[in-house]
């Protein structure tokens, strides 16, 4: 019986090994790729007239021994040495995505201000939008697209709105640690970071409007904050509801970066709209295979978090969201908040891309009182 368990074991460690490998190569992970297929062909399992018959000195107990733990002390090695200085795996990378980030901002449709804000994690890149008199709105974007992705809502909302898109720090953008040796590693570090920028800005009280990532990252600034948010809006947001095997799917896609299975990942987590993957598509692809963003896991608000919170709060939420799930359900979750407003679109997980000028709607109806005093 033993045998039979340590056999399997070993056929599990070798599976495991093989994907890793394959992951490695696919990333273009070379030397840990190598380690790896030395680790990998000393714990494969074969037949004892095999091991007589071909290269019996290798599979030597005392030789596959020696092999397993060079390989595993290097790997160690390597993950200790090598600690990443940033989270994009090349500098080609990282000016690839800035240079399609400035490509988007050439579409952005309204005068902008680009501003670095130098804050206790590292320099964070606001995008500024609207006359300096009006009411400010914080605008922060969903997990890997940049405020860029604002692109699509900003021309209207900064007619009422002193507009600050925020690029999330951690994440594909413009904002970027000044360390990796500090990071934030709580909801309420990432709370305090927003009362930072808020305090560089000069906004002592602000709306927020939120997307996905960016949703869970608000909420806990209402939570932490409530004094400096006068209503908050969250777009198909994390942190209330979603799948598991969504967020599965992303990081499959993240250690094997196939095209196919990138755009088919897309696709079902994100939109169906062939124009939207237009859009996001080449971005996408690059943050997917180039980056390991640095982020607080946004698990979902307990019934006592979310019935904390002191502010306004809407809710849109989307039909065709994989990665919120089922609307219904999402929309029943949140009825423990105080004072909440609930809309559905018929869209993904995108929807102030999709649905721009429903959602600019809606928001422009949550923020009433400014509008008016505007019109």
């Amino acid at each position: 019986m033993t045998k039979y368990v340590w056999l399997t074991l070993r056929w599990i460690l070798t599976a495991l090994l093989a994907l890793l490998l394959l992951s490695g190569v696919l990333r273009g992970e070379w030397f840990s790729a190598v380690l790896l297929a030395v680790a990998l062909v000393a714990v494969v399992p074969v037949t004892r007239g095999w091991r007589e018959t071909r290269l019996p000195w290798f599979f030597h107990p005392i030789t596959r021994t020696v092999l397993i733990l060079v390989a595993l002390l290097s790997v160690v090695g390597v993950l200790r040495v090598s600690k990443p200085q940033s989270i994009y795996t090349s500098e080609e990378a990282r000016s690839r995505l800035h240079q399609i980030y400035d490509e988007k901002m050439q579409e952005w449709p309204v005068p902008f201000e680009d501003r670095y804000i130098e804050t206790v994690y590292g320099s964070v890149h606001v995008v500024i939008s609207g006359a300096a008199e009006l009411p400010p709105l914080l605008l922060l974007h969903a997990s890997g697209v940049g405020s860029w992705s604002w692109k699509h809502n900003v021309e209207e909302l900064s007619r009422f709105y002193r507009v600050h898109a925020i690029d999330l720090i951690g994440d594909a953008g413009k904002s970027e640690f000044r360390s990796m040796d500090h990071v934030f590693h709580s909801g309420s570090d990432q709370a305090n970071l927003y009362a930072e920028i808020a305090d560089s800005l000069g906004v002592s009280a602000a709306y927020v409007a939120s997307a996905s990532e960016g949703g869970f990252i608000a909420t806990n600034y209402a939570l932490h904050y409530p004094e400096r948010v006068k209503k908050l809006a969250l777009i198909c947001p994390m942190g209330y509801a979603g799948a598991t095997s969504a967020v599965l799917r992303i990081m499959l896609t993240q250690y094997f970066p196939l095209a196919p299975l990138q755009d088919s990942t897309f696709a079902w987590a994100f939109s169906q709209s062939p124009a939207l993957q237009s859009e996001f598509g080449e971005w996408f692809r690059l943050l997917m295979g180039n980056t390991s963003p640095i982020k607080v896991a946004p698990l979902p608000f307990s019934s006592e978090e979310r019935q904390s919170l002191q502010v306004p709060v809407l809710f849109i939420f989307g039909e065709r969201d994989n990665l919120v799930g089922d609307p219904r359900r999402a929309e029943e979750l949140v009825q423990d908040i105080p004072s909440v407003d609930v809309a559905v679109l018929d869209a993904g997980h995108l929807a102030a891309a999709e649905e721009p000028a429903s959602v600019n709607e809606l928001l422009l109806e949550f923020f009433r009182p400014q509008t008016e005093a505007r019109s």
